[in-house]
């Protein structure tokens, strides 16, 4: 009886720390909304840059990849609104940067990126939402709206109470996303950080700091504004100005017109369903294949050595990683998949690699790679479902300086690091001297009547250096027809 009533006693000294929690949570809520002007709507305005994830920003002013996200690309005339009643965001800007593939013509362009209220929806995707709530005010509506808890949380020498609250909707894997707001003492948010599950980089702490908080004429905004993501920089804002409750919130960042001819989703199938991939095989030499999936594929080479089978490159997604694996096993069943070969560590030429560290194949990148690859493929993978997530493994790395050669006396395969280069400071070719074959990622020859691009340029001068004596010039990207050595220096006016 005495147990009993002493687990009754722990019991209700929970359930009273739990509603402590909660009505906390409440009010340092209301005291941050309070703080930040009890806005319904806000927009500001200034300078920012950004960057397409697993990339760089050449641009004008910076004609080279340094690295991952570095650099950044500029975007001038900035504006960012938030509605919090629809809720919705829009921010957008211009952009006056290098073209794409690696040209390096300065074009105008346009940033636009947007939350709608239907995205805004703590029960949809998270990864469509995380732009709304990642904002003080967004965030600040979610912990009203969701039940937040308070706790309190030093960082970096400095106190702050911690507003934690879970949205709705579930990872791939079941568990629930979660997202942090570090209220300061003066009722300020400076840091929010959630996290997403991602193909490359596993479990990604997003975070977004919020610094030199300040009146911009009675609307309450911060002066600078960073977001990482996986611990990258990804976006960045230099707020100049800022209204509160704007009357026109509706016409500030109108959305622009939709590209013709575009229908169904990202997949190219109905509702953005991705298409089948169905592998088939090109015999290029003695145990030497092309593998791909048609058009619009992501190929791969297998390369055959006495003891063991390389794969050059591994494409994008998941799932053409995984049935590259099981094709290469079929053509060589008696034979481990021992390397795969990274060209370089852009989004679409690392989506099929968690497969192959989850079958403890070597990965061969160039050593300016290597830092990337072992953050990434090495952090918790608790919010996926994939081969990885089921099957943990460390990644295992070989790396490149500027040129390796692996060789068992009869088959021999080159890799030579390009650069400097626009589209990527870690970029490597292949080389297979046997066939006569240059295997390359991006370095994507011109239409006809239209001029190479200065990733072409890069590419030509090295390749002479080198002295490769190649005939076939075999693209990753599948293109619609086979093309030579000849082929490029056409292109190159040679």
């Amino acid at each position: 009886m005495v147990v009993k009533k002493v687990a009754l006693v722990v019991v209700g000294l929970m359930c009273l720390c739990g509603n402590a929690m909660a009505q906390d949570a409440k009010s340092v809520i209301a005291a941050a909304q309070k703080a930040l002007g009890d806005a319904k709507s806000i927009t500001y305005s200034g300078s920012a840059k950004d960057v397409a994830f697993q990339q760089c920003g050449a641009n004008a002013a910076a004609m080279n990849c340094q690295g991952p996200h570095d650099p950044m690309r500029p975007i001038s005339n900035y504006v960012r609104v938030l509605d919090l009643a629809a809720p919705a965001s829009r921010h957008a800007g211009g952009t006056n940067n290098i073209g794409p593939g690696g040209s390096t013509t300065v074009a105008p362009g346009t940033f636009f990126q947007q939350v709608t209220p239907q995205q805004a929806d703590v029960a949809q995707p998270w990864g469509g939402s995380v732009e709304f709530y990642l904002t003080p005010w967004g965030f600040l509506k979610g912990a009203a709206d969701n039940n937040a808890t308070a706790s309190r949380r030093k960082v970096d020498g400095k106190n702050y109470t911690v507003l934690t609250w879970i949205p709705t909707v579930k990872a791939a894997s079941g568990k629930a996303y979660v997202i942090n707001g570090y209220v300061n003492d003066a009722n300020q948010v400076e840091r929010v950080e959630t996290w997403l599950g991602d193909n490359i980089m596993g479990d990604m702490q997003i975070v977004a700091t919020y610094t030199g908080w300040k009146d911009f004429g009675g609307a309450m905004a911060p002066a600078k504004i960073v977001q990482t993501r996986g611990g990258l920089p990804f976006f960045e804002v230099d707020v100049t100005a800022a209204r509160a409750n704007p009357a026109d919130v509706a016409a500030l960042v109108p959305a622009p017109a939709p590209p013709a001819g575009r229908g169904g989703g990202p997949g190219g199938g109905p509702g953005g369903a991705p298409p089948a991939l169905t592998v088939t095989t090109e015999k290029l030499g003695d145990g030497l294949y092309r593998l791909t999936t048609g058009a619009g594929s992501y190929d791969t080479l297998v390369v055959e050595f006495k003891d063991y089978v390389m794969m050059l490159e591994a494409g994008q997604p998941e799932a053409r990683g995984v049935a590259y694996i099981a094709e290469t096993k079929k053509l060589f069943p008696s034979k481990p998949l021992r390397y795969v070969w990274n060209s370089h560590p852009h989004s679409d030429h690392t989506g099929g690699l968690p497969a192959l560290v989850a079958e403890g194949v070597t990965l061969i990148t160039q050593q300016n790679n290597k830092a990337f690859f072992e953050r990434a493929l090495n952090t918790p993978r608790t919010l996926l479902n994939d081969t990885l997530a089921k099957n943990p493994k460390k990644v295992k790395i070989e790396t490149i300086a500027e040129k390796k050669v692996y060789s068992d006396g009869t088959r021999t395969v080159e890799f030579h690091h390009i650069y400097p280069s626009p589209h990527s400071n870690g970029l490597t070719i292949a080389f297979i001297p046997k066939e006569k074959i240059l295997f390359q990622a991006d370095y994507t020859l011109p239409a006809a009547g239209q001029q190479p691009n200065d990733h072409i340029k890069a590419l030509q001068p090295a390749v002479e250096k080198l002295n490769l004596d190649f005939e076939q010039y075999i693209p990753v990207h599948r293109g619609a027809a086979p093309q030579t050595k000849a082929d490029l220096w056409k292109a190159m006016g040679k």
